[in-house]
């Protein structure tokens, strides 16, 4: 690494955390107007700096202004959770309570866990008297909506010698969603790829 990579790789948290903090009386102003807006449909343009943010070609202030409201929601989520909690901690003091339109009561909540996921498959298979009968109760306990481990199910193919892109071709399709999902990869992580480690700051592939 050059003596420029390093000063790149200086400046880049600086120049976003001040960006940040610029930004973030503005996310906030724009998030306080969207709030009193009704339906699930948003104008965004409804300051203007939300206005910026929806005529702006400029990704690089589009990615700040991502940052500081995933900022902004963290913050939320933390002091919607402290609420939470010491509601929780009042109404199992005190029992039930209606504030608004909501009644609060108190529980614990669980999930259930498999305690041993071969003895219960086993249990699964002897308990079938018949292949059908086992493919039927398999059907009613993974449910329609089941989706098999990729992984698995390579492995699986490649065992049996059969290719395993035809075995996904065969059994499984892609559903496509309508809006795309933005995806990010944290090149300080180990396993980020080689390719976006060395990719510079607003260098594309």
């Amino acid at each position: 690494m050059t003596a420029v990579d390093v000063m790149k790789t200086i400046e880049k948290p600086l120049s976003l955390g001040v960006n940040m903090s610029n930004n973030l009386d503005e996310i906030l102003s724009l998030t306080k107007e969207i709030t009193y807006q009704d339906g699930d449909d948003f104008d965004i343009t409804v300051t203007e700096y939300g206005e910026e943010l929806s005529k702006t070609n400029d990704i690089e202030f589009l990615w700040i202004a991502r940052n500081t409201s995933s900022t902004v929601k963290k913050a939320s989520t933390n002091i919607k959770s402290f609420n939470d909690q010491n509601i929780a901690k009042n109404v199992e003091e005190n029992g039930p309570v209606r504030l608004g339109d909501e009644v609060f009561v108190f529980n614990k909540s669980y999930s259930w866990k498999v305690q041993d996921l071969r003895k219960f498959i086993e249990w699964v298979i002897e308990k079938s008297d018949n292949n059908e009968e086992l493919v039927e109760s398999l059907l009613a306990i993974l449910g329609q909506t089941f989706v098999p481990k990729l992984k698995g199910l390579d492995a699986f193919s490649n065992s049996k010698n059969i290719n395993p892109e035809m075995i996904r071709d065969t059994f499984l399709y892609k559903e496509w969603k309508e809006k795309a999902d933005l995806k990010s990869i944290n090149t300080n992580n180990s396993t980020a790829p080689k390719w976006a480690k060395e990719l510079g700051h607003k260098e594309r592939k």
